[in-house]
């Protein structure tokens, strides 16, 4: 779930066991059915957001490379997507949302529940935000578990970015993340958002977060990445999934690994950008995205 207050993950997960049991049978919105080859798409408003179809599948184009190993029945069947005309409707709809989230996941459903803002940018940000969990809490729902929790996020945040063929806020961010605002990695992968006190704290955590899935993915293939999470849900200790898939220990040993990748990753690259290693005279200026207002990296802690 993308929210301005994110949910803890206990939460999220009695909601995905709740929503096994249950989804709305009835609804009270006046639901437009539009259907393309992976998705059944329900808008709210008579006009559906422009190109929707096409939109979507784009996205799972994007999306199937990197997901389908979790859930291959992406690719023969169709997820429901709803799209509440406005945030009000939403709040006030059948799926009865808390009232800070901008999108819900029904994994056992093959279910999403969004709204539009008239932004289709932002729309399909949340949307992929939210497919992703569905994909991967699936995936780990089939052993009865959970993801880590910044392996579930930052995979979603990863995802957000595949949306975006030219790259979007977190990948520019990524590469001028200052050291004083990271959280040590011994720290960071027990460190739950809900023990975090702002959103300066949970904006950094999040981009961190999609950085150790980012460096889990590029220098390394899809099939070490896979072989981490099956190792996870089979319950293994994530030290010992690391080392097997990644010969990395977590901790100090991840923590200079990573950075030395993400040095290289700041420096500019064909274009011109990122231009050099993170710097604190980068004033980032402060954007709305799908999980929460993204925090100014130019600024002071």
């Amino acid at each position: 779930m993308a929210a301005s207050k994110t949910m803890p993950w206990v939460v999220r997960l009695a909601l995905a066991l709740a929503a096994a049991a249950w989804l709305p049978a009835a609804s009270s919105a006046q639901w437009h059915v539009k259907t393309s080859p992976h998705f059944e798409i329900r808008h709210e408003s008579v006009w559906s957001p422009g190109s929707i179809g096409l939109e979507m599948e784009k996205m799972y184009s994007s999306m199937r490379l990197n997901l389908a190993m979790f859930a291959p029945w992406m690719v023969r069947e169709k997820t429901k997507i709803y799209i509440y005309s406005s945030q009000k409707s939403y709040l006030d709809g059948e799926f009865k949302p808390p009232r800070w989230s901008k999108g819900l996941a029904y994994v056992n459903k093959k279910t999403v529940v969004v709204y539009d803002t008239g932004d289709m940018a932002k729309l399909k940000a949340v949307i992929a935000h939210e497919l992703t969990h569905l994909y991967f809490e699936g995936f780990f729902a089939e052993r009865l578990t959970y993801p880590p929790q910044w392996v579930n996020e930052g995979l979603a945040v990863y995802m957000e970015e595949s949306a975006t063929p030219e790259g979007g806020a977190w990948s520019r961010a990524l590469a001028y993340f200052p050291p004083e605002r990271r959280v040590p990695f011994d720290k960071f992968f027990s460190l739950k958002i809900d023990q975090l006190d702002s959103d300066t704290q949970i904006a950094d955590w999040y981009l961190q977060a999609y950085g150790a899935v980012l460096y889990l993915y590029r220098p390394h293939t899809r099939l070490q990445f896979k072989t981490f999470c099956e190792n996870l849900r089979g319950g293994m200790a994530l030290d010992d999934a690391l080392f097997k898939s990644y010969r990395v220990t977590a901790g100090l040993d991840f923590g200079r690994k990573w950075a030395v990748w993400l040095e290289g990753y700041s420096k500019p690259g064909k274009d011109g950008l990122p231009s050099g290693s993170p710097s604190a005279s980068f004033n980032f200026k402060p954007i709305q995205i799908s999980t929460l207002p993204f925090i100014n990296f130019g600024a002071k802690p």
